[in-house]
């Protein structure tokens, strides 16, 4: 199921007190990936040239401005990779690499004592308008996303905020970016650049996109989107100034979970997220005609709070109860067991197994104890009724737990959880969201929920991005919880170098996430996908890069 939404901030630290080669890092909570992604790898030499790409999504795009919270979707993100800026990528050893199409150059350095980055762009690099990509862009990107409340429907503006200038460097082409105070995490704060008509105005900014992305460039470009046939096309773009994509055209493809097995199997698709699909993948590996590929990701499936009912989710105590009551090894073991046998729930909302800091955050809170629950909840006035259910002031311990249409597995963890939590007197009611409307501003970004279950899709980065999900007032903590100690413990840990340090304050802030029960973390979700087997260079890509111009079909023997 593509129900996530990314944690958008990407960053690496810089290293040194004087010029740092990009190469250079001092990374905390880094991949301890060594290349473990499955992707068909083929010279291109072998692969045909052209052809159509067919890319299934739950959903398409409602917004193709990935910097705002309503194109803040994974969906959205798949689709714009294929024609924005990415000054970097993740190569196939999760090593950080510059994308040379667009950078020729990026450097960190200390100048007056102030953190500086300077952006040597490739004069090549032009917007589909025929505009160079410049300083421009550079300052309306930043100008955007450094602050709320401006009108801009932002996603986040962790390290935009810490910016103090930018600025032409010696030449046209040459972008200065001079930070106000320390900030490690600053590498690609501008992929996914935007165009200056873009960030102009709230305006703009909020709703231009909303039918199409108007300015491109990558080397693919937009063609069209149909809403009767669900579908986002995109072709190659002539005026690409790297290497020559391979693929005529990608179409993106709306189809509801329950149906993308099938048109798999049927050839109607090139690829389908299995993810934690038991069915799916059983039918996959049974024909010959599709390979699955599998590697570790940095996505994680949990429950989350939202702002309404606050009587009830408001009440920590209430929270804390519902995670002890829930049997969270029993539901990764019943939802991913089959695609992971080596399954367990997941610990940490900030550092996942297979990256570097990773360790148990959870407290007295991580194991199933009903007797614990029970006492919680008495000590806060919950008074088991006649029926089971507990209730304080006339008020019902009740809780709408909301799931999206045509998830099988999804549902099945809603229902779960809602039977555990009876036990302990909670009553957890499943609510079905159509898949469309589930991810909107009256839903899950808005916070319009009591309690809800998706994935976040990460990132190498982890302790930047995080720190816009648990802070109080960020986008992205989407029922506002958190704490003045959580929200310090991340501004520290977001402003020094040393990467032990960094990795230490940031499992302090994590420990006070779990005592608050900002969301129940479920369990770390493998990148398992399904591809037609003459795919090449596309699959489980897990913590490294999608380079979409190197993706292709084999050649027929």
């Amino acid at each position: 199921m593509n129900s996530k939404i990314i944690k958008r901030v990407i960053a690496l630290a810089i290293a040194g007190a004087v010029v740092a080669p990009f190469g250079m890092t001092t990374q905390a909570g880094a991949a301890k990936n060594d290349g473990n992604r499955q992707i068909n790898e083929t010279p291109v030499a072998n692969l045909k040239k052209g052809g159509v790409f067919r890319f299934v999504q739950v959903d398409i795009c409602p917004n193709f401005n990935t910097s705002a919270i309503e194109g803040n979707l994974l969906n959205c993100g798949q689709v714009m990779d294929t024609m924005l800026p990415y000054f970097t990528y993740f190569d196939k050893n999760t090593k950080l690499q510059i994308k040379k199409e667009y950078a020729l150059d990026v450097k960190a350095s200390r100048v007056a004592g102030k953190q500086v980055v300077t952006y040597k762009l490739n004069p090549k690099a032009k917007w589909s308008n025929g505009k160079t990509i410049g300083l421009a862009d550079f300052v309306g990107m930043w100008n955007a996303l450094k602050k709320t409340g401006q009108g801009f429907n932002i996603t986040s503006s962790v390290g935009y905020e810490k910016i103090e200038s930018v600025k032409k460097g010696k030449t046209a082409n040459e972008i200065v970016v001079t930070f106000s105070e320390t900030y490690p995490d600053w590498q690609p704060l501008f992929n996914g650049l935007k165009p200056a008509s873009l960030t102009a105005t709230p305006a703009a900014f909020n709703t231009s996109w909303k039918a199409a992305p108007l300015v491109t460039a990558g080397p693919f470009k937009f063609k069209a989107l149909d809403k009767v046939t669900r579908t986002i096309t995109v072709e190659r773009d002539k005026k690409w100034w790297g290497d020559k994509a391979v693929l005529d055209t990608v179409i993106f493809k709306a189809l509801p979970q329950v149906a993308q097995v099938d048109a798999l199997l049927n050839g109607e698709i090139d690829y389908m997220d299995i993810g934690n699909d038991s069915n799916a993948l059983k039918r996959a590996r049974e024909n010959a005609k599709i390979s699955v590929l599998l590697a570790k990701a940095p996505v994680h499936e949990h429950f989350t709070f939202g702002r309404q009912n606050p009587a009830v989710v408001g009440d920590v105590a209430v929270r804390q109860a519902i995670m002890l009551s829930i049997d969270r090894y029993q539901i990764a073991t019943a939802i991913q067991g089959v695609v992971d046998p080596k399954v367990k729930p997941n610990n940490n909302h900030v550092f996942l197994d297979g990256v570097a800091c990773n360790q148990d955050n959870t407290g007295n809170l991580g194991k199933r104890n009903i007797a614990a629950a029970a006492k919680l909840l008495d000590g806060a006035g919950w008074v088991k009724g006649s029926d089971g259910i507990r209730a304080k002031g006339g008020v019902r311990l009740s809780v709408r737990l909301g799931y999206p249409s045509g998830n099988d597995n999804r549902r099945d963890t809603v229902l779960l959880a809602s039977a555990m939590a009876k036990e302990a007197g909670i009553e957890l009611v499943p609510r079905l969201i159509p898949s469309a409307q589930y991810f909107t501003l009256a839903n899950v970004t808005g916070g319009q929920f009591e309690m809800t279950i998706f994935a976040w899709a990460g990132n190498n980065f982890p302790i930047s991005s995080s720190s816009n999900i648990y802070r109080r007032g960020t986008a992205q903590n989407f029922g506002n919880i958190g704490s003045a100690a959580i929200d310090g413990l991340f501004a520290k840990a977001n402003n020094i170098l040393d990467p032990k340090k960094r990795c230490e304050l940031a499992n302090q802030a994590d420990k006070e996430v779990f005592k608050l029960v900002h969301s129940i973390t479920l369990f770390q979700r493998n990148n398992v996908v399904g591809v037609q087997k003459n795919v090449a260079n596309f699959g489980a890509f897990g913590f490294t890069s999608l380079l979409w111009e190197y993706v292709g079909f084999k050649k027929t023997k």
